[in-house]
């Protein structure tokens, strides 16, 4: 634990998946409050999505972290604004997007008891 999952866009078609995962596993792993191979992310491509009535070609990234419940209020704070400027640095996209480009980050509590986990 924790669990990251992000989502982005079809129409970001430059995005680096693999820098942008490393990018917040860096930076997770930064906080001191996670161990290395406790930090799990994965990422999507949403290839089917609207954003309001398409007016516009808008896109977007959004992260949900996923945490295990018992951490205080500021270290939530303070791993959503961790990640979210991990987003606005743009580091994921080679050449400068055009899309006005919304960035999203959601902490999520997991409640312990309903968790469950087995290494075999």
């Amino acid at each position: 634990m924790p669990h990251l999952v992000a989502n982005y866009s079809a129409n970001l078609t430059e995005l680096n998946q693999q820098t942008l995962l490393s990018s917040v596993n860096s930076a997770l792993i930064e906080t001191d409050l996670f161990s290395p191979n406790d930090v799990k992310s994965r990422i999507f491509k949403d290839d089917a999505f609207l954003i309001g009535m398409g007016e516009s070609q808008d896109a977007y990234i959004h992260l949900k972290l996923y945490l295990l419940s018992g951490r205080t209020e500021v270290q939530k704070q303070n791993l959503g604004k961790v990640l979210l400027a991990i987003l606005e640095q743009k580091a994921y996209l080679p050449v400068e997007n055009q899309l006005p480009l919304q960035l999203c980050v959601e902490v999520i509590d997991m409640p312990s008891e309903y968790y469950f986990k087995a290494s075999v």
